[in-house]
This record gives structure tokens, sequence and C-alpha cells, in this order.
């Protein structure tokens, strides 16, 4: 058996068998709302003109934050 680095309940298993999800649509209901879109989606651009606020501080989004 080969080794894994990853381990749950100190059992090893191999990422790689996951199942991974699909990008065709896919009708589904979170909260109480309906969507239909795929479950695998891809993250929205980055924004660097959008002003974030938090707990009464602002921030910009910087791309060396972002890793």
């Amino acid at each position: 058996m080969a080794t894994s680095k990853l381990r749950y309940r100190g059992i090893p298993y191999d990422a790689s068998q996951h199942e991974h999800p699909s990008s065709e649509a896919v009708e589904h209901t979170y909260r109480g709302r309906h969507y239909v879109a795929p479950l695998k989606h891809e993250p929205a651009p980055v924004d660097p003109s959008l002003e974030l606020h938090y707990r009464g501080a602002v921030y910009h989004h910087s791309a060396g934050q972002a890793a």
C-alpha cells in the first residue's frame, strides 16, 4: 500500500479517488432558495477597486494577501 499524506481517524486515504463535482447545471435548493446551476464553480474575478468594510475598518483587495 502506498503511503498517503492524508489521514482520517488514523486511516490513510488517497484524495485522488474523491468524486469531483460536475460543471453540468443541477437543480438544487439551499436555505430555501432554488438554484439551477453547476455545483462546481470558479471564483469570481477580483475587483481591485472594491472597498471591503469590516467592523468599521475599510480594506482594499491586495493580490499579495489573497494567497
